[in-house]
């Protein structure tokens, strides 16, 4: 035994030594800094470095890996307790592995099972945990937040958490490997995080530890919390779905649910099939259309569905993918296989997405049926009948259904309105003496390239149903089709956008949020990734002395003389802005509701009073928004809060061009903030100067410079350094104060549109 002990040291010394050198990482050298550096020159370091080899920015062949050693040196050196383990031994004991073998030859021995095993005899079987296997699934924050959040409100997403030199990753990694293989093909998306160098992501998604598996679902996170095998990883991803993806069909509801196709606006599909449990093959299919089609499931071979599958001609013992539109006694399409394949089911509904003449109920609708003309040969026109509701059903619907049925050329598309839901949209289009007409009217046209307008041609006559109206209809059609639309349509107009009918009311919308908060908070509760929040313990004199709100009238009198004719007696003429504490700061950002937004603006001591009034009344237009908060933040007492957020930003584009070393110089006073706290991003506004104070402050820097990007295109503001920074006037007027919120309602136009940048964060920064 002893010589075999004396054999094994001699083995451990005879690996230790092509390990000291053929593994060396110093991050320090990677850096670029010294050993003494200090946690400022850390920082300053690795922000160039990281801008610099962004794989987003950078097209080097070479930039991903030089990103993640970054990365992995600065997760290193920002930690003191890691970066003294790192200058002791070489390691940082555990935290990210061992970056090269101890400087000091200390050995750690673990015991497992009775046997103690050397940790650097073996240290070369574990280096990496990560299988080839996972390479192509690999995630950054980046293609996270911009393709799988966006993804999962078509399929769900599973996604392992995993590192290098972690013993109990390599443990999962078969099952993971299994799991995988069963799923995708099904429609599951897969990913895989590295938690050595997507620190941002992890504290995005509340993962703070390893391995650790998470699904992902219409943009909310959930955490698998069981045994890791294969039962229980299907199960998980089953458990994402709604349960109400599809209807359970028999005899006595088949009729009435083929009969809503009209109330849901939506083709119905029946799916049969002999499992008493829907496959999840079905369920994933149902959850990428649902949108589009309404599911139905019909087992096969119990006595309540025997009816269903005699009427429709149905074999009992294959699976059937059947496709209804307004005819419920006749399937518009039908597919039928022993071994039902996702692709085959996907061109069956890609091509079923629509009734043969849908209701045009939302913009979104109108833009898939009649889209805009991408390329020259590109031909798509639209037939829409303008219809009233009182005749829905009747002749001139049910016979622009039928001419519809006969269609065949993919260049035409037809759908009707209503006239009394879509008034606006309808306006637009009929001659003032139709508008006015209950006579159903027909209306011929194209989409522009030019956003929102159209090139159309209306209908004489009107439309009854009756054969002539049909032998005209097809005349005029068939002349387009011939002629083309340069001499064909004979008018053009601008239209607004459709309202969305199928919206939720807000009280549903309201509702629809909380049970989202209260099951985040459920979730996070019970998950082995939750970290107690700190709790607030204050008084309510410490709340009355801390918080401040202000309620500004004065500045609103002139808006409030020109609207006090619409408003009514209970509609609030005054905009609440409530200042940011620490207090408060939990509630109002760190905690916000989802959906809910703070509109924050920084302001001094000195500006506070003017910056406000100018807030309120830029924003006052919005107020109507319940979603909507307000605040101000104090840069007198909060400087550094706003300076860390904005160095927090997850984005590869710079929110300043200020350099870093004179950040701690930087005037934020007129900036303004959309806080999403639940979502972690913001939007951001920031000042534009009116041109006398712009040149005066460019006198007085020289290297003052313009940037589109400042206020995410809203106002094209300016990039500058403060607008008083270096200026010989410190204490600047009124009316330049005012002149850093112009245009401030335009950007709050735009943020209410969804179209502004974000910047992601991994988590908010203290407020003291």
């Amino acid at each position: 035994m002893a010589a075999f002990g004396r054999s094994l040291v001699a083995l451990v010394f005879l690996f230790n030594i092509p390990l000291l050198h053929g593994t060396e990482f110093d991050p320090y050298k990677l850096l670029g800094v010294g050993r003494t550096a200090s946690q400022a020159e850390i920082k300053k370091a690795y922000k160039q470095l990281a801008r610099e080899w962004h794989p987003d920015k950078n097209k080097d062949p070479k930039a991903e890996d030089q990103f993640i050693q970054i990365s992995k040196a600065y997760e290193i050196l920002s930690n003191e307790e890691r970066r003294l383990n790192f200058d002791k031994y070489g390691d940082t004991d555990g935290q990210l592995g061992n970056h090269q073998q101890p400087q000091h030859h200390f050995r750690s021995f673990h015991k497992y099972n009775s046997f103690f095993f050397d940790e650097s005899v073996f240290n070369f079987q574990f280096n990496s945990a990560r299988d080839s296997f996972d390479d192509k699934y690999l995630l950054h924050f980046s293609q996270y937040m911009n393709e799988v959040v966006p993804d999962s409100y078509k399929k769900p997403y599973l996604i392992k958490v995993t590192s290098d030199w972690c013993f109990s990753c390599i443990h999962i990694e078969p099952i993971w490997k299994e799991v995988v293989q069963e799923l995708e093909p099904l429609g599951v998306g897969i990913g895989v995080i590295d938690s050595g160098y997507e620190r941002h992501l992890l504290n995005h998604l509340g993962v703070y530890q390893h391995p650790a598996i998470v699904g992902v679902i219409s943009g909310r996170v959930s955490f698998f919390k069981s045994a890791v095998i294969h039962d229980n990883l299907r199960q998980f991803v089953e458990n994402l779905l709604s349960s109400k993806l599809l209807d359970q069909i028999t005899a006595k509801n088949y009729v009435q649910f083929l009969s809503s196709w009209e109330q849901d606006n939506k083709p119905h599909a029946l799916i049969f099939h002999q499992k008493s449990v829907v496959p999840l093959l079905y369920k994933l299919t149902a959850f990428q259309f649902k949108d589009y089609i309404k599911f139905g499931y019909v087992e096969t071979g119990i006595e309540k569905t025997e009816k269903i599958l005699t009427n429709y001609n149905i074999k009992s013992y294959t699976s059937t993918i059947m496709i209804f539109k307004e005819n419920v006694d006749k399937a518009s399409d039908v597919i039928q296989a022993k071994g039902m394949k996702k692709q085959i089911i996907d061109e069956l509904l890609f091509s079923n997405k629509f009734l043969l003449a849908p209701r045009l109920t939302n913009q979104r609708l109108f833009e898939e049926l009649c889209p805009v003309k991408q390329y020259r040969r590109q031909k798509r026109y639209c037939v829409l009948l303008m219809i009233g509701e009182r005749d829905k059903m009747q002749t001139p619907h049910n016979s622009f259904v039928s001419f519809a049925s006969m269609n065949t050329k993919e260049s035409l598309r037809f759908a009707y309105i209503y006239q009394e839901r879509q008034q606006a949209f309808i306006n637009a289009l009929l001659p003032p003496a139709l508008m006015s007409s209950p006579k159903p009217n027909i209306v011929i046209l194209q989409q522009s390239t030019t956003p929102r307008k159209v090139f159309y041609k209306l209908l004489e006559n009107g439309w009854n149903g009756s054969e002539g109206d049909k032998i005209q209809l097809f005349t005029e059609l068939n002349q387009l089709l011939e002629m083309g639309h340069h001499t064909f349509f004979s008018r053009d107009a601008v239209l607004p956008e459709l309202s969305d009918e199928f919206a939720p009311i807000f009280l549903l919308r309201w509702l629809y949020a909380i049970t989202d908060y209260a099951l985040q908070i459920w979730e996070s509760g019970f998950t082995q990734n939750w970290e107690p929040a700190e709790l607030e313990r204050r008084s309510e004199s410490e709340k009355k002395e801390e918080s401040t709100t202000a309620k500004v009238q004065d500045v609103l009198e002139k808006q409030q003389s020109s609207t006090s004719k619409n408003l009514r007696p209970s509609e609030q003429v005054f905009v609440e802005v409530t200042e940011l504490t620490y207090i408060n700061y939990t509630s109002n950002l760190v905690r916000l509701m989802p959906g809910n937004i703070n509109v924050l603006v920084a302001v001094t001591d000195a500006t506070k009073n003017t910056l406000i009034q100018r807030f309120a009344h830029e924003v006052y237009t919005v107020t109507w928004h319940k979603s909507l908060h307000f605040s101000f933040l104090n840069l007198s007492k909060h400087h550094r809060w706003l300076e860390d957020l904005l160095e927090y930003a997850q984005d590869p584009a710079r929110i300043s061009n200020a350099q870093d070393e004179n950040c701690h110089n930087q005037n934020y006073t007129g900036y303004v903030l959309a806080l999403n706290g639940h979502r972690k991003y913001f939007c951001l506004f920031k000042p534009k100067l009116g041109n006398e104070v712009q040149n005066r402050s460019a006198l007085n820097n020289p290297e003052l410079k313009q940037d589109g990007n400042g206020s995410d295109g809203a106002a094209n503001t300016s990039e500058m350094d403060g607008p008083y920074q270096n200026s010989s006037n410190s204490n600047p007027s009124i009316k330049q104060t005012k002149q850093l919120l112009n245009r401030l309602n335009l950007w709050m136009d735009r943020l209410l549109e969804g179209i502004l940048q974000r910047y992601y964060v991994p988590f908010w920064p203290e407020l003291h």
